[in-house]
């Protein structure tokens, strides 16, 4: 009998233990940081997208990859893909740079409905692969509006 209780000791700790509650993981908070044109041709424009990937986790995130989809003034601007696999560590963020293509058509689109508002409001959509945690990926989206300061050199600020 005095042989039993250590083991049961040891099975009703391992059993409180495996009750205990996880840590839920949060999405990872993906912004725009930089918008970079590169090389167009007939039919498409190629740029260059670095996104700030937050992590509000207190653990490290294996991210394997993403993919977005960017809209300015609620039409499609951009679509980009990546497989770069980056660790963002915990409580702290990475800026991930990928790259995307536009058809020329949705470019010189935006460009004429440049000049018939003060703003362009911007939506970023997209989901985030992890390593390990969520097999499909996580979705994320973040949204904004950018006024267009009118005087010399136009230039955009946050609303």
């Amino acid at each position: 009998m005095n042989r039993v209780i250590p083991w049961l000791s040891v099975g009703l700790f391992f059993l409180l233990a495996a009750c205990a509650p996880i840590e839920k993981t949060l999405p990872p908070k993906v912004r725009l940081a930089n918008l970079q044109f590169l090389d167009s041709t007939v039919f498409e424009q190629r740029m260059r997208v670095d996104l700030r990937v937050g992590n509000p986790n207190n653990f490290d995130l294996p991210l394997e990859g993403l993919t977005f989809e960017l809209e300015v003034n609620d039409n499609l601007l951009a679509e980009g893909y990546s497989n770069e696999a980056v660790t963002i560590p915990r409580l702290g963020e990475a800026t991930v740079p990928v790259l995307a293509t536009s058809s020329l058509f949705d470019l010189v689109q935006q460009f004429m409905t440049l000049g018939q508002s003060d703003h362009l409001s911007y939506r970023l959509s997209g989901r985030a692969y992890m390593t390990g945690l969520v097999s499909r990926g996580v979705p994320f989206e973040t949204s904004g509006k950018l006024e267009l300061q009118q005087g010399p050199g136009q230039s955009f600020a946050p609303l």
